[in-house]
């Protein structure tokens, strides 16, 4: 029984301390941090892989849902990033449900590969930007039924890729927000963080209806919720002020790591 406790105790003062850091990652960048918490909690905090989905769900949610707040009330959002993100969220439901379905019709590896690819290219070309003029690949300016049909396009494909893939999606959708919508870092990143929260929201009550989540896995989850909690507050509260290139080469660097995470992720 004792050491049934000292375990559990290790457990939850590591998922406290990994929370902290990637809930103040997260908020600063705009990004959920499944990608990287699930390693910590398969590998770290050793819990069942089912489990462990549906701690990382859970916390993300609390994550996104605290970042998005606390950015929204810094006014980094402005009303044309809101309607878009009201779009592309009807439609990343609805991709990330067809994804689900066709999880076992689509060949991952290839999938994978692909999307890899993206990640790395996309990741450099963010990182770099502060040191390096890259030419602009394309220009326009749509109008608002043009720009609709790409919110409700874009939202469709990244949510039937996260359906696919089980991840957030936000590693694709800031890039996507950027160049685009031509939103800037910042509000790019609080546009997806709305968009996330219906997406983590949705498979998190999946699993919890399932009973993925048992006692101790619970304390964990609210443990590390917590944590990452005012870790996001903090990290959100400086999105803002922290310049942005160094904004893009953490981005950059994160999107890199993500496609590590996603190749090897078995």
């Amino acid at each position: 029984m004792k050491d049934k406790f000292q375990l559990l105790t290790v457990r939850v003062l590591a998922a406290s301390v990994f929370g902290l850091l990637l809930g103040a990652a997260a908020g600063l960048l705009g990004v959920g941090g499944g990608e990287f918490r699930i390693p910590v909690l398969l590998y770290v905090v050793r819990l069942p892989v089912v489990t462990a989905v549906a701690v990382n769900l859970f916390v993300g949610l609390l994550t996104v849902g605290v970042s998005f707040l606390r950015r929204f009330l810094l006014g980094l959002m402005d009303r044309h990033s809101v309607d878009i993100a009201l779009i592309m969220s009807v439609f990343s439901i609805v991709g990330a449900y067809l994804g689900a379905i066709l999880t076992d019709k689509i060949p991952e590896k290839p999938l994978k590969k692909l999307l890899a690819a993206f990640l790395v290219i996309v990741g450099l070309k963010i990182g770099l930007e502060p040191f390096v003029k890259f030419p602009i690949v394309f220009s326009f300016a749509p109008s608002f039924l043009e720009e609709a049909v790409l919110a409700a396009l874009v939202g469709l494909i990244i949510g039937v890729i996260s359906g696919a893939l089980g991840v957030a999606g936000g590693e694709f959708r800031i890039p996507a927000l950027m160049y685009i919508f031509g939103l800037d870092i910042v509000t790019a990143g609080t546009t997806s963080l709305l968009v996330s929260i219906p997406t983590v929201a949705s498979g998190f009550l999946k699993h919890h209806n399932m009973g993925h989540l048992d006692g101790n896995a619970s304390i964990i989850a609210i443990t590390m919720g917590v944590c990452s909690v005012i870790g996001a507050f903090i990290g959100a509260s400086y999105a803002g002020v922290v310049d942005r290139d160094i904004l893009k080469v953490l981005l950059g660097v994160i999107l890199v790591l993500a496609t590590v995470r996603m190749v090897t992720k078995p």
